[in-house]
């Protein structure tokens, strides 16, 4: 996982991630925890109509914008 040291900002790679980090939902890309909650029509993908039929939360990761949509909570 890409992770992004909150001190210094540099960035990092780790296999495991912290357990408290597993319970919540994360952007795959660059490992973020600050998501904001779009409208289900924004996640694009061949899949997003699934998350949108299960009634998933959809989530854009800020500072790489990745839209999608998670099973963990925000």
């Amino acid at each position: 996982m890409p992770w992004r040291c909150e001190e210094c900002n540099a960035r990092f790679h780790t296999r495991y991630v912290p357990f408290r980090f597993s319970l919540y939902a994360h952007c795959s890309y660059c490992g973020s925890s600050d998501l904001q909650r779009i409208a289900p029509e924004h996640v694009p993908g061949l899949l997003s109509f699934l998350g949108r039929l299960l009634g998933l939360p959809s989530l854009r990761c800020d500072p790489c914008r990745h839209k999608f949509f998670s099973l963990r909570p925000p």
